[in-house]
């Protein structure tokens, strides 16, 4: 067997191997003698069938199955022999019968690249952090009160936090909506997405006055028919609601599952749930600028073409996914270029680490992954169940092995770059940003 390997372009290899015609027959040979140990034949006896009859019955099937099998195998030998790392399972893409009855071939294989060297002490990452006060758990505490509020009629003027309801009618020269009679629609005051025009208007008024005015309705409103149009407005409240928040007392404690009725209780573990979060959210931005920056070390390193389309038709199935979970039954599946650049990023980030767990030895911390497991479990009703069904399903259990590992890398990497650090309140760093 020879083997000689040519350069392609980028990360592409052309793997030549030339099956000498002696190897191949001693293979057939050993296959045919075999096959007529267990063939049975009309007119002999099992084993006692001639062999220059099994080649003519079973010689051809023999050789295809022994050059499938020298095929594999020489391949691998060139993998091994030349510590290749493939992206990719290899592909035939060229074979010849020899006149000497050998067999030449020729695969298509491409490699995994090579992360450059990164010096981390010149990389400066920014992190946030906040500290969490008083005003950031009574927040969180009034936001649970609203989930409890009842909602009592008023007469008064309409205010931050009440719920309106109106009677409804817009036009302009194109449109009239509805065609026939009102609309509803109800505003929480403060919270829906309405023009502020609309909302000064709103502010002040009382149930049963009417008022007219012109409004420009964003793209993204909520009613079709209004979204993206400037109208005349004309409407009538019908109702105007009061929220009346319930008393932060035993009973309201209770209904958050802490069974002693104990405020100070539901305090700490508001503080404690907040901190978590807050910790989930500084984390994972650190990660994504700190990755950011290293990818920027790695602007020229090629990566594999299958590794890039893989990636990019899974994440276009994941979209798929996602919006017909969100109720989206008919959600085409988009063209997979359309996540090709988002793609490269996962693989670059998922090179790096890989690069960075392995030249520093980083092994999986089974402490940590207990420990996430844990963390996971207490956000549920039944901690003990959820625990059990992650050690129990090795799938699970590899996610979390891999979030921790990734973990690590990432503590390392803070080790290792320039940290700019950035005082931010709570709801600074916890609100949505723009881009997210």
């Amino acid at each position: 067997m020879q083997i000689s390997i040519d350069q392609a372009e980028g990360l592409e290899r052309t793997v030549n191997i030339e099956l000498a015609a002696e190897d191949i027959q001693s293979k057939v040979d050993e296959k045919i003698t075999e096959l007529g140990k267990e063939v049975r034949l009309k007119g002999f006896r099992q084993g006692r069938v001639p062999k220059k009859i099994l080649v003519q019955r079973f010689g051809q099937h023999a050789r295809q199955e022994v050059l499938g099998e020298l095929m594999q195998n020489s391949i691998e030998k060139a993998i091994t022999d030349n510590e290749l790392e493939l992206a990719a399972a290899p592909e035939v893409t060229k074979t010849d019968d020899a006149d000497d009855g050998g067999f030449v071939f020729s695969a298509k294989v491409e490699l995994m690249p090579q992360v450059p060297e990164i010096n981390f002490s010149d990389i400066e990452v920014e992190k946030e952090h906040a500290d969490i006060t008083e005003e950031d758990v009574e927040g969180m505490i009034t936001n649970l009160q609203k989930q409890k509020q009842d909602w009592k009629d008023s007469k008064g003027k309409i205010a931050n936090g009440d719920l309106v309801t109106l009677d409804y009618k817009a036009s302009n020269k194109d449109l009239t909506y509805p065609k026939k009679d009102t609309e509803h629609m109800g505003i929480l005051m403060g919270e829906s997405r309405i023009p502020d025009d609309l909302k000064k208007a709103l502010t002040g008024m009382k149930s049963g006055e009417e008022n007219s005015l012109e409004v420009s309705f964003d793209d993204a409103f909520n009613v079709d028919e209004l979204a993206g149009q400037k109208v005349k407005f004309e409407f009538t409240i019908k109702e105007v609601k009061k929220a009346k928040l319930p008393k932060v007392d035993e009973e309201f404690v209770k209904s958050f599952g802490i069974e002693s009725g104990d405020v100070e209780k539901l305090k700490k573990d508001i503080k404690n749930n907040l901190s978590r979060e807050l910790k989930q959210t500084v984390d994972n931005r650190f990660k994504q600028k700190a990755l950011e920056a290293l990818r920027s070390q790695c602007a020229d390193m090629p990566l594999p073409e299958s590794m890039v389309r893989r990636e990019s038709e899974y994440m276009a199935h994941q979209e798929q996914q996602r919006a017909k979970q969100m109720g989206h039954d008919d959600a085409p599946l988009q063209e997979a270029s359309k996540y090709e650049a988002a793609a490269k990023e996962r693989i670059l980030n998922s090179l790096i680490i890989q690069k960075i767990a392995k030249k520093q030895d980083i092994k999986t911390d089974f402490t940590k992954v207990r420990e996430q497991i844990n963390e996971i479990a207490q956000t549920f009703e039944q901690p003990q169940e959820v625990i059990q069904m992650y050690y129990q399903n090795q799938e699970l259990m590899s996610s979390v092995e891999q979030n921790v590992i990734e973990a690590q890398v990432m503590d390392w990497i803070e080790s290792e770059v320039k940290i700019k650090k950035n005082k931010l309140s709570f709801d600074d760093i916890m609100k949505p940003k723009v881009n997210e």
